[in-house]
């Protein structure tokens, strides 16, 4: 059996404990470098609980991932997704004194990108940037996915890792590492083609390299962006465009 080829039950149990849950850019759930499959139901209990990050009492999460039925149909469905995760002969979830926990094994990408922001965070050493995995910051929150109880925490994380990316992008910046710039405020702007400090940081980072036709294509996209909004980029990204291309008319 080839490295990423789907497993079975028996394999799979006799496999390396240790599992890998990743939740950004979508579900994968991993072991021995094989994908673990599991029914729907039983990877939205997965992911909600990897999502709270601590604890959380068994009656949340089935009125929480359930709320449309009975408190007898909840608690069901909840049993079912938890005979589910069971299934594949690794111990993934946890119940004790009725809270529901990631097994030890588990290890989630969502916490190694927090790792990421904290770094990144703290950093302050001038001309300097924090050596980071930079790729955990450029994917959603289980996009594609549209339950009503992540809805919160898929916009939380977004603007989370906006503020990071330009964080990162300053820091960039700062340590005249351009290159770099330009790629981290344009995953910014990607993620927000209309957050006009993400603009502002990818259009520095282009003049930087001497790149200026691109950078007024971002103020152009931007300018559309927030046309449609009834909004105009903000004075001081005009004023960083004007800089170089005279005076602009906005529409």
């Amino acid at each position: 059996m080839s490295s990423g080829e789907a497993v079975d039950a028996a394999t799979l149990a006799s496999a390396s404990t240790q599992l890998r849950l990743d939740i950004l850019g979508g579900f994968s759930l991993r072991a021995a470098d094989r994908t673990v499959h599991l029914p729907r139901t039983a990877q939205r209990l997965l992911a909600f609980v990897a999502i709270q990050r601590r604890p959380v009492r068994r009656d949340q999460v089935a009125f929480t991932l359930w709320p449309d039925g009975s408190e007898a149909h909840a608690h069901g469905s909840l049993r079912t997704a938890l005979f589910e995760l069971r299934r594949p002969g690794h111990d993934l979830l946890r119940i004790v004194d009725g809270d529901a926990s990631l097994a030890p094994d588990v290890v989630v990408d969502l916490e190694r990108m927090l790792s990421v922001v904290d770094v990144i965070r703290a950093h302050d050493g001038p001309g300097t940037v924090p050596a980071v995995e930079r790729d955990l910051l450029e994917a959603d929150l289980l996009p594609g996915w549209y339950d009503d109880w992540l809805v919160a925490p898929q916009e939380r994380h977004r603007e989370l890792r906006i503020l990071t990316l330009e964080r990162l992008c300053r820091a960039e910046l700062d340590a005249g590492r351009y290159a770099e710039a330009v790629s981290t405020g344009a995953a910014a702007v990607r993620a927000d083609p209309t957050r006009d400090s993400s603009t502002r940081l990818t259009i520095a980072a282009h003049l930087a390299t001497g790149n200026a036709a691109q950078a007024i294509v971002l103020y152009r996209r931007l300018e559309d962006h927030l046309r449609e909004l009834g909004l105009v980029p903000s004075p001081r990204t005009t004023a960083l465009i004007a800089s170089i291309a005279g005076t602009l008319t906005l529409a």
